[in-house]
């Protein structure tokens, strides 16, 4: 007869009766939230955090504004046919002004006015149509070369961003881990990683300058879809392709709020190019696109932190990685 107190002949085996119950997936945090924990830890780590930036960004900043400055500088000079065309109607007022005076008989000291301003403008008219006829680019070398103005403008902040990023994401992991480590060192960490990123980083890098040069929409959609390629290269260890496949999976799982945070990057982006241009006038090429990069370096920290916190998060809930692994990675960094 069957004994009911044999486990071996219970109805449920020992192994289902071990089993734990399945733990339900944690609550996924809104972007604001995200965005409030990022400015946060922004605030406590405001030095380390501008440094890691400021150590590419600035030494970036400089060889963009020069490369802009050179080729955006024969644009300038094409501009200056707008003012031959308000010249030469202040020089068709002028002449109207001097016939009228001398239709009424003005008196002799109005008309030596009229005929010294009418002069003043003919100078001017004339200077700068010989500037003109000296032999400046034509309009197709001048869109060539706001192409290509705009093609290092864009390699260059696609190169930097995921390279800042990679070493923010091991800066605010040791953050989130209580530790301590300083700007230097988040920086030497990523050289572990730093193959595997670039590997990755490169071509996609030259497919968003290509995309946001020519068509602006492509440009944005691979960078969206490239948007968690930093930190899947420091924190999985994978590189190149795989890990382009990766951020590319991963952005896929939560589309929305990688959607959402790129519009956040794009406007405090867009409102520190706008600050720049006001403060800075259009001619000074140089310094209108140095302030501008300066400005983006104190404000794109925010962004970029929410973009680790966002990625946590991701993983905690699809893959259920918790603060332990993330722990482990930072172990094997530092080995």
């Amino acid at each position: 007869m069957d004994d009911p107190s044999n486990p071996a002949v219970s109805e449920t085996g020992p192994a289902e009766q071990a089993a734990p119950p399945e733990q339900p997936a944690p609550p996924e945090r809104g972007l604001a939230d995200l965005l409030v924990e990022a400015f946060r830890l922004y605030r406590a780590n405001a030095r380390p955090v501008l440094l890691i930036c400021a150590l590419l960004f600035v030494p970036m900043s400089f060889a963009k504004s020069c490369a802009a400055s050179a080729l955006l500088g024969p644009r300038l000079a094409a501009d200056s046919e707008s003012e031959v065309v308000g010249l030469s109607r202040a020089v068709k007022a002028s002449r109207q002004a001097l016939d009228d005076a001398y239709l009424r008989h003005a008196d002799a000291e109005t008309i030596a006015r009229l005929e010294h301003e009418h002069q003043r403008r003919l100078e001017e008219l004339s200077g700068e149509a010989d500037q003109l006829a000296a032999g400046g680019p034509g309009r197709f070398t001048l869109w060539v070369l706001g192409l290509l103005a705009a093609l290092v403008s864009a390699l260059a902040f696609a190169l930097a961003v995921p390279l800042v990023g990679g070493a923010l994401t091991i800066a605010v992991a040791d953050r989130l881990g209580g530790g301590r480590a300083g700007w230097i060192e988040s920086w030497m960490l990523l050289v572990g990683r730093l193959g595997g990123l670039l590997a990755a980083v490169v071509p996609a890098a030259g497919l968003i300058a290509i995309g946001l040069a020519l068509w602006v929409i492509p440009g944005l959609v691979i960078a969206f879809c490239f948007a968690l390629v930093a930190q899947v290269a420091v924190v999985e260890g994978l590189g190149g392709a795989a890990a382009l496949r990766r951020s590319v999976e991963l952005v896929g799982a939560d589309w929305l709020r990688v959607a959402l945070l790129l519009g956040v990057f794009a406007a405090l982006t867009w409102a520190a190019r706008w600050i720049a241009d006001l403060i800075v006038p259009d001619r000074a090429i140089f310094m209108t696109s140095l302030v501008g990069d300066l400005l983006t370096l104190v404000l794109i920290p925010l962004p970029l932190i929410a973009g680790v916190l966002l990625y946590l998060d991701v993983r905690r809930r699809r893959d259920g990685f918790d603060d332990a692994q993330l722990r482990a990675t930072l172990v094997t960094l530092r080995s």
